[in-house]
C-alpha cells in the first residue's frame, strides 16, 4: 500500500463490503423469520391432521368392533360359544384398513420431525 490511491480505494472497498454484508444479513434474517413462520404453520397443520387421522382411526376401530358385537348379539344362544370363539380368533375386517391408516399416519409424522 505504497500508492496514494491504494489506501482510500481499500477503505472504500471495505465500506462497500460492509454495506453489502449488512444488506445481506438483513435479507437473511427476513428469510429466516419467514421460514420459521412457515414451519409453525406446517406444525399446526400437522397437529390438526394428526387429530383428524386419530379420530378416523378410532371411528374405524369402533365401527369394526361394534359390527362384530352386533352380529354376536343376534346369534342364537347355542351359537354364542362359537361366536365368542370367532370374535377372539378373527380380527375385525376393518382392522387391516385401520392398521394401514395408523402406519401411514406414523410415517407422515416421522418425516415432519
Amino acid at each position: 500500500m505504497t500508492s496514494r490511491t491504494a489506501g482510500p480505494l481499500a477503505s472504500v472497498a471495505a465500506l462497500a463490503m460492509a454495506a453489502l454484508l449488512a444488506v445481506s444479513w438483513t435479507g437473511w434474517q427476513a428469510e429466516r423469520a419467514a421460514l420459521e413462520r412457515r414451519v409453525a404453520e406446517l406444525t399446526q397443520q400437522a397437529d390438526r391432521s394428526q387429530a383428524l387421522w386419530r379420530a378416523q382411526l378410532s371411528a374405524c376401530h369402533a365401527a369394526a368392533g361394534a359390527e362384530r358385537l352386533t352380529e354376536a348379539a343376534y346369534e342364537t344362544p347355542q351359537d354364542s360359544k362359537d361366536a365368542a370363539r370367532r370374535l377372539l380368533t378373527q380380527q375385525p375386517e376393518g382392522i387391516d384398513v385401520c392398521a394401514r391408516m395408523e402406519s401411514a399416519d406414523q410415517a407422515v409424522l416421522s418425516t415432519l420431525k
